[in-house]
């Protein structure tokens, strides 16, 4: 993907790419946590044995199927984070050599670490509950489609009632540990990038501090002598009084 030509645009570009990947890593992290709990909600009804038998049932054929792609793109979603924080890590260690290369003395424009808006629990809550409400409504369908393919009628929401009852709290849980490990990912690349940005501020302060040093250092003094100091101030001075007989 090549840069945009227009700076103008560039914000509305990158904006665009963040909302396409949330929304993705969403899905991404909803259909994991269905299968998770879809899995545990059945290993707490009917126990191990109910588990294997129900991957080995036509009705549950896809799972395998399925768990093996989440699998895949949630390897491949962890390699693309793990590049991300390399990549950052690259960028800390330019600026701090730059730093290195630069400094000479304190540098009064370093900034401290800006403060992160809203709070952690707030942040929380925005994903948690989201991705719990996806995934409640994914194994609803799921349940439904199963019932169909089965040759029974729809349960509709009696998916999550009866023997089920507690599925709705097994999703609830599977979504909360999913939406602490995002969280816990968005703090740490947060925390990199304002460091990285506090670094790359004093790299470029000592910069323009060396630049006008230096040019300062270049450009000639210029210095208006006014016409008594180019005659002298003895001119100015009144005579010695004259020797007697002259």
């Amino acid at each position: 993907m090549t840069a945009p030509t227009s700076e103008p645009y560039a914000p509305g570009v990158i904006a665009n790419r963040q909302t396409r990947v949330a929304a993705s890593g969403g899905v991404l992290l909803a259909l994991v946590g269905l299968f998770a709990g879809h899995t545990l909600e059945y290993l707490r009804v009917w126990g191990s044995a109910g588990i294997v038998a129900s991957m080995t049932n036509p009705v549950h054929a896809y799972m395998l199927p399925v768990a093996g792609i989440l699998v895949a793109v949630s390897a491949m979603c962890a390699y693309r984070l793990a590049r991300a924080w390399r990549a950052l890590n690259r960028r800390l260690d330019r600026a701090a050599a730059g730093v290195r290369r630069l400094w000479r003395g304190n540098a009064e424009e370093e900034q401290g670490a800006p403060a992160l808006p809203s709070t952690p629990g707030t942040r929380l809550v925005a994903i948690w509950l989201p991705l719990a409400a996806l995934q409640i409504a994914l194994y609803l369908v799921q349940e439904n489609v199963e019932a169909v393919a089965r040759s029974q009628p729809a349960p509709g929401l009696g998916a999550i009632t009866g023997i089920h009852w507690a599925a709705p709290f097994v999703h609830l849980y599977v979504s909360l540990l999913l939406a602490c490990g995002v969280r816990i990912c968005q703090i740490l690349f947060r925390r990199r990038i304002a460091e990285i940005e506090r670094v790359e501020a004093l790299l470029r302060a000592v910069s323009r501090r060396r630049r006008i040093a230096a040019a300062a250092a270049a450009s000639p003094i210029a210095r208006h002598v006014s016409p008594l100091d180019r005659l002298g101030l003895h001119l100015w001075r009144r005579p010695p009084p004259p020797l007697p007989g002259f």
